[in-house]
């Protein structure tokens, strides 16, 4: 077994949302390149979570319970990852069958609209290529690239399915406070994902107020600069300083497992913040 060089990488997608390796691959790449952790955070879903422990035990690496939320507040989107709840808590769970079940229609409509467009769509390959995964946007972008209808996955969300795109549809999200409130009900804290370049300060100070424990403040897109004030404000505000790698796939440049991680201390002050 690899000897462990310390840090956890506490953001990782799998097949189960929008990533391309399963479960399991992404534990064993955890190991492979020296990790303690890892923390598979999968959008609106716990389901990979029963199917990676296993491996995780096999190899002695930790597998701390992870997901990431669509959020809103003042009607922009946010994204909150959950760590250390109880994956098995009925409200989560069903809060989260729920938010599935809304991206579900979700991505019917966009197939509409592109069809209208003059763009053709199989969601049902889609869902036979990716039996457990939400579809999403990601998915529909890669079939029309694939299929030689647009000749990129930029052009395809500048054009039709980015924020702005004309067969976007809006997704389904959780009000910050109630999504907050939601994690530490199953017994778990609440981390700012990503946070958006132009975050403002009295902005973070909700997010503080509502009871936020941590946020990212590394990751590939994160310039030197702006690390530093996003470290600076966890200091202020008392927030866990956390990074992860955001990983999908092996296809994006920097976001590899473990090109971003947490020390083990940080991880350490999140656990005490549980319950």
């Amino acid at each position: 077994m690899t000897a462990r060089h310390g840090g956890v990488d506490l953001h990782i997608h799998t097949t189960h949302s929008d990533g391309g390796c399963s479960p399991c691959e992404v534990v064993r790449a955890a190991a492979n390149v020296g990790l303690t952790g890892l923390s598979i955070t999968d959008h609106d879903t716990v389901s990979a979570l029963a199917v990676a422990r296993p491996e995780a035990l096999r190899l002695g690496i930790e597998l701390i319970t992870g997901c990431e939320l669509t959020t809103q507040l003042d009607r922009r989107e946010y994204h909150l990852l959950a760590y250390f709840f109880q994956d098995d808590d009925e409200d989560f769970v069903s809060t989260c069958r729920s938010l599935r079940a809304q991206r579900e229609d979700r991505v019917v409509a966009m197939v509409g609209r592109l069809s209208e467009l003059g763009l053709s769509v199989d969601l049902q390959a889609i869902q036979r290529a990716f039996p457990r995964a939400t579809v999403g946007r990601k998915h529909l972008a890669d079939w029309l690239v694939r299929s030689g209808q647009v000749p990129s996955r930029n052009l395809v969300f500048e054009r039709y399915l980015g924020d702005e795109g004309i067969a976007q549809v809006p997704k389904p999200s959780l009000e910050v406070e109630d999504a907050i409130a939601l994690i530490q009900r199953a017994g778990g804290v609440a981390a700012l994902a990503h946070p958006p370049y132009d975050l403002r300060e009295d902005t973070l100070k909700k997010f503080v107020d509502m009871d936020l424990k941590a946020i990212e403040v590394q990751g590939s897109a994160v310039t030197k600069a702006r690390g530093k004030r996003l470290r600076n404000w966890a200091q202020q505000y008392e927030l866990v300083p956390i990074g992860g790698s955001d990983f999908h796939a092996n296809d994006r440049p920097g976001r590899w497992i473990g090109s971003v991680t947490t020390p083990s201390s940080s991880v350490e002050r999140l656990r005490l913040l549980c319950g």
